[in-house]
């Protein structure tokens, strides 16, 4: 089956705007408000209830901004359910195929490396894990797919698609390790990276094969129910 691959339902301009405005909220001031938030606190919560307040908070953001993109991105869902539905087994077996590869890649390069943040997940799983499958398998994914795939590819790929690959896929790489800059030789820091890089991929294509948010949505909640499921 053949499918133009020119995408339809895209966010609005006004979503756009607000959209890239939330995004610099949630990178630059988000964290730290709710760090020093929570200091401030008689008992203060836990890393997992923090995190998971991060999530929450970014999940009825997202919904506010993009709530009008989401209701088109349903409706070309309704219209092309075989498009979701292949978008979404395609997508799923590409991203393991290519993850399974990038990792023996890293195992040959850096034999020690060490994801930082699967550690942290891990570690806040072991103490809250339903608290973390609510908030990595609900609230993660649309957030993250309005705001790397809707906003951020969809804007760059009617101009070019190579720069929407690109930048999207970095700039979801790049969210996942910030934090952990530090903590990073500048050798490691490129195997984190690498690391990303067939989830941004796989959800990129997916969002285009399906021309609906919510195929990259779906294939990203499943990553991340393996990924936590595993670590019980």
């Amino acid at each position: 089956m053949s499918k133009n691959r020119n995408l339809s339902a895209q966010p609005s301009q006004k979503e756009t705007l607000s959209g890239f405005g939330y995004l610099a909220f949630q990178l630059l001031l988000l964290p730290s408000l709710l760090t020093w938030g929570n200091r401030q606190l008689t008992h203060p919560l836990t890393d997992a209830e923090l995190n998971f307040t991060f999530f929450l908070l970014n999940f009825l953001a997202v919904l506010l901004v993009f709530h009008s993109f989401l209701g088109r991105s349903a409706a070309a869902l309704g219209q092309h359910p075989a498009y979701f539905l292949q978008a979404v087994v395609l997508g799923l077996a590409a991203y393991y195929a290519c993850s399974e590869t990038v990792t023996w890649i890293i195992r040959q390069l850096v034999p020690s490396f060490f994801n930082y943040n699967d550690a942290s997940i891990a570690a806040m799983s072991q103490s809250s894990y339903y608290l973390m499958v609510v908030g990595t398998v609900i609230l993660v994914p649309p957030v993250e797919e309005c705001l790397y795939r809707g906003l951020i590819f969809r804007n760059l790929y009617g101009r070019s698609r190579w720069a929407a690959y690109i930048v999207s896929i970095l700039a979801f790489a790049l969210i996942h390790i910030l934090g952990y800059v530090g903590q990073y030789s500048p050798l490691e820091l490129l195997m984190a990276v690498l690391q990303y890089l067939p989830a941004g991929l796989c959800l990129a294509w997916a969002y285009t094969k399906a021309d609906t948010i919510f195929a990259p949505i779906v294939i990203h909640a499943a990553i991340n129910y393996i990924s936590i499921h595993g670590l019980r």
